[in-house]
């Protein structure tokens, strides 16, 4: 699977966006006092450095190639379990940016789907997720999110999130851009015929869907 992924990819990935928050105890502000994930449609290059070259990163490598997927690794304060939060289109298309998260959930028993939420509201406009998919024209543009209180079902229920677990999060994250990757067509349509049945339930997510 690596090697299919290092034959097939390029991995850009950076370790921390709010270094210069997290070093003062923040989990959320900038040294500045401000939300880093608020900031992605016009980053200022003294006051949001790292977003400002990560977007000029972002565009220099779509002159070059497409970008299969944007996402954006959070740990969530309040909601439970692993998750994701995208973005969906109001047309025929609208079911594109459900599929990877759908396919998370195949690979790894602790995600869920029902928890995933791809609502766009007004507040969230400034989100890397929301930016990359509504700029960038990115159609994966998640964040994955997990939560400090850990999950509230399965065999993990009423555990914390330990760093091994978090690490298998990210080999079935991994496992899933190539199953993404390989699928064919039937097995895409009966993949989206399962997502609308999901739907009805997702409706009312989207409505509740928690900060980021």
């Amino acid at each position: 699977g690596a090697r299919v992924l290092r034959d097939n990819f390029v991995f850009k990935i950076i370790p921390m966006v709010n270094p210069d928050g997290v070093i003062l105890g923040n989990t959320r502000c900038s040294l500045s006092g401000q939300d880093m994930n608020r900031q992605w449609q016009d980053p200022s290059k003294e006051q949001h450095p790292v977003l400002f070259h990560m977007k000029q990163l972002i565009r220099k490598t779509q002159e070059e190639r497409e970008i299969l997927l944007f996402c954006d690794l959070h740990g969530h304060s309040r909601k439970k379990n692993i998750f994701m939060y995208g973005n969906s289109a109001k047309n025929d298309t609208k079911y594109k940016e459900r599929i990877f998260p759908y396919m998370m959930e195949r690979q790894a028993e602790v995600f869920s789907y029902i928890d995933c939420a791809f609502s766009v509201q007004k507040s969230k406009e400034g989100t890397g997720r929301v930016v990359g998919w509504k700029e960038l024209g990115i159609v994966n543009s998640f964040t994955l999110e997990a939560s400090f209180c850990g999950s509230d079902f399965g065999k993990y229920a009423d555990l914390h999130f330990n760093t091994s677990l978090l690490q298998e999060i990210g080999h079935h994250f991994c496992e899933a851009i190539i199953e993404y990757m390989q699928v064919d067509q039937r097995k895409l349509k009966q993949m989206i015929i399962e997502i609308e049945d999901l739907m009805i339930n997702q409706t009312q997510n989207d409505k509740q869907a928690q900060l980021q």
